[in-house]
């Protein structure tokens, strides 16, 4: 049903979004407009109880499985591309808000196989199960200078209730954090960050999304592309060029981010020193996140 599915994976805060968008806009990638949480999770529930986290594993999941959800990824995807009156009048971030909806059209030109374009960045933790479901998917896997991600993470912890995730438990607690909910994606090992600070949490996150990419990850450079958020931000167009080559897409329908990405998730554009603002604060945490930022070939 569906063939060579491009997953983009990568931290929170990293410029998923920006690719993932950009991707959903081609002609011949369905896309559910959103985040997969809808249809892992009603396989995988996940509470903040010791022991859980958002990690799936091939062992998790059996033959069964494996065929419901990739049967639930083609019924639910659409391709908004197929009208002619509504493809371009959508904004970008309108389509993730109304992505159920959105998903109906061109819903008749899915005949199998086709071809998705998917983002949720927990999927992270769960490329073996990905691998399971689609054994031959290719990865885009974005990748941002940990300063700004962490940064761009503490934010959504401290300034925004969007990414609220999960009630804290009563005898779990964050130095200096007056929330009543854990932000982002809950990864293995979270129970270790009893008494941590916001910021540390937030560089823990950073480091265990790139590093379950590292291990997990293809190693066949046919199947994996790496995408820098610093070089898709200041030169959107030949980055874009070359994700489509390596794709097996025509680039011409991407042509339209030549000169910018448009902006989502935030309501100020890409910017390389928004970090600063907590710059004290980052500089405390780097070493944590040294040897990912190390392999990664970002300044610590």
């Amino acid at each position: 049903m569906i063939s060579q599915p491009l997953i983009v994976l990568g931290a929170p805060r990293s410029g998923t979004t920006m690719v993932f968008q950009a991707l959903s806009t081609h002609p011949t990638l369905f896309s559910l407009y959103r985040e997969s949480q809808g249809i892992i999770n009603e396989h995988f529930p996940i509470e903040m109880r010791s022991g859980q986290s958002v990690e799936v594993t091939a062992e998790d999941l059996d033959d069964e499985t494996a065929r419901t959800i990739a049967r639930e990824f083609f019924d639910q995807v659409g391709n908004l591309e197929a009208s002619m009156l509504l493809g371009r009048s959508v904004p970008l971030i309108a389509r993730a808000r109304l992505g159920k909806y959105l998903t109906r059209i061109g819903s008749f030109r899915k005949v199998p196989p086709i071809r998705i374009v998917e983002k949720t960045p927990d999927n992270c933790f769960r490329i073996q199960m990905l691998l399971k479901v689609f054994p031959d998917a290719r990865f885009v896997y974005v990748v941002r200078d940990p300063r700004g991600s962490i940064a761009s993470i503490h934010k959504g912890w401290t300034e925004e209730s969007r990414f609220q995730r999960f009630a804290l438990p009563a005898d779990f607690a964050i130095t200096g954090y007056t929330g009543k909910y854990w932000c982002f994606g809950l990864p293995p090992g979270w129970e270790e960050l009893d008494g941590s600070t916001v910021m540390e949490i937030c560089a823990h996150q950073w480091r265990l999304y790139n590093e379950f990419c590292r291990r997990d990850l293809p190693s066949d450079d046919q199947r994996v592309h790496q995408v820098r958020y610093e070089e898709i931000s200041a030169n959107p167009g030949s980055v874009l060029q070359s994700l489509a080559r390596w794709a097996e897409l025509d680039p011409v329908p991407l042509a339209r981010y030549s000169k910018k990405l448009p902006v989502v998730n935030t309501w100020t554009k890409p910017r390389s020193d928004k970090w600063r603002r907590v710059e004290d604060q980052i500089t405390a945490v780097l070493p944590l996140v040294a040897e990912e930022s190390d392999r990664l070939g970002y300044p610590r």
